[in-house]
């Protein structure tokens, strides 16, 4: 009974970071779950990075590689197009990366900045 409390305290401290990680994870959803470009097949999802910030911003993103004969000039501009990286209600400030891995692979770093008030790593 005595650890009640801490734990009610715990939850409201990292209630914050749940809801945050929820709304990124679903932003990476919406990502993957866009058809890539024509001629490309997605290879592999990574992990979606820390969660870091300063002054209560919140710094974000998530990355995937796909495979293809097109340059990452074109996969940039095709997913800067894309419906999900539109205004989002929770994230401000999305932006594409496209980086040549190998002849046939381009990797596309998705990144975003928002306000994370009660988000304890934003600050």
């Amino acid at each position: 009974m005595a650890a009640t409390p801490l734990l009610l305290l715990y939850a409201a401290a990292t209630a914050p970071q749940w809801i945050t990680d929820h709304r990124l994870a679903s932003l990476e959803n919406r990502a993957l779950n866009h058809p890539p470009p024509p001629g490309t097949t997605f290879g592999a999802s990574e992990p979606q990075g820390p969660v870091i910030g300063d002054s209560g911003d919140c710094w974000a993103g998530f990355a995937f590689t796909l495979r293809t004969d097109r340059p990452p000039e074109e996969i940039k501009r095709y997913y800067e197009a894309a419906p999900f990286m539109q205004t989002d209600a929770h994230f401000s400030e999305l932006s594409v990366s496209a980086l040549q891995q190998s002849a046939d692979q381009v990797s596309v770093a998705v990144d975003t900045i928002y306000a994370g008030t009660w988000d304890l790593r934003c600050w």
